[in-house]
């Protein structure tokens, strides 16, 4: 009878899992992005800045384009409503105002029809409070040429990796994301500073 128990309760938690989930509308986090297509020395981590419901993303970029070059900071806005792009050079203050040209805002969802890969648990399961749940998607759209896989917290959907891949676009990308925060802590961040409009 414990063991009729035991197997319905897996069940159930299995098909939970396996319904895709949607990621908190607006959240802070640390982040860090290594895209290959811009050389294997390209590397971003910073503050990042997410708002579904806004359509709008803010985020503070700490990288190098090569072993020899100095760190670079970057204020970067989108604003897709807008269709602008502001990215503010935070040494010299400058701003680069551009068109997103079109691009649609990419949300930290697993997407509608993505295949449940499993569950697993991010530290160890043998240390009490020492590990979170989190489940494995992934989901290839063929039309498209694109691949994409992710990992969640089982509970609350809270994004921890995303890889992408598309042979015909951007190539390949990959993020993580820790120390997320629900909401926006400070609604600012998506505001252009003055030199922007000049």
């Amino acid at each position: 009878m414990w063991t009729q128990v035991a197997l319905l309760v897996c069940a159930s938690a299995l098909a939970v899992a396996q319904t895709p989930c949607d990621s908190p509308g607006q959240w802070d986090a640390h982040f860090d992005m290594f895209d290959p297509e811009q050389g294997h020395e390209f590397y971003v981590r910073g503050h990042y800045h997410y708002d579904k419901i806004g359509l709008r993303k803010a985020r503070f970029e700490e990288f190098n384009e090569g072993v020899n070059s100095s760190y670079k900071f970057v204020e970067q806005i989108d604003l897709y409503r807008e269709n602008k792009r502001y990215r503010i050079d935070v040494r010299t203050r400058e701003c680069e105002v551009s068109s997103l040209d079109g691009r649609t805002f990419h949300v930290h969802d697993v997407p509608a029809g993505a295949r449940f890969r499993g569950l697993f648990y991010l530290g160890s399961s043998a240390v009490e409070e020492g590990s979170v749940a989190m489940q494995a998607w992934d989901y290839l759209w063929t039309t498209r040429g694109y691949f994409w896989d992710g990992s969640f917290t089982a509970t609350g959907c809270v994004p921890y990796h995303s890889n992408a891949f598309n042979h015909t676009s951007f190539g390949a990308r990959f993020e993580s994301f820790w120390d997320v925060t629900p909401g926006i802590q400070d609604p600012n961040v998506f505001i252009p500073p003055p030199q922007c409009f000049h």
